[in-house]
């Protein structure tokens, strides 16, 4: 099922030409968009949304993949670092020892602006993992 929240996400993202896919599960909808990272990976952000009240998930899988266990402390730092400087998103380090992103949109988010938060979401998401992923390849490099 295509979720509400998914289709003003890209009617949004059609009047800012920013090019997305849209996947439909049987417990949810999402919308994936990329983009390539100086010096790094292409980036896949994903708003994932499981309702029709505008209950909106965005997450950022594997920025930097199996971060070697002698290096997670130093990592978590770096995540640390990140998250203290930029506001709204968080990013972790999972049970796979991966760095992720998450944020989640307001709850009651109207429909007006659902898909323009989304997108000035998406914005911001690149701002920062362009600032952020040089400080978490140091301690991979390092």
């Amino acid at each position: 099922m295509i979720y509400k929240a998914t289709r003003l996400i890209a009617r949004a993202m059609d009047a800012e030409e920013i090019k997305y896919s849209v996947h439909e599960q049987e417990n949810y909808s999402e919308i994936s968009a990329m983009f390539g990272v100086k010096n790094g990976p292409d980036a896949v952000v994903r708003f994932l949304s499981s309702d029709d009240d505008n209950d909106v998930r965005i997450v950022l899988f594997g920025l930097v993949r199996d971060v070697a266990e002698e290096k997670q402390a130093e990592m978590l730092k770096a995540i640390n670092e990140c998250n203290n400087k930029f506001r709204y998103i968080k990013f972790i380090l999972d049970s796979d020892n991966d760095v992720n992103l998450e944020y989640d949109l307001p709850l009651r988010t109207d429909d007006c602006c659902v898909g323009e938060v989304a997108c000035e979401t998406f914005l911001r998401i690149m701002k920062i993992v362009e600032d952020c992923y040089p400080v978490f390849m140091k301690v991979i490099w390092s």
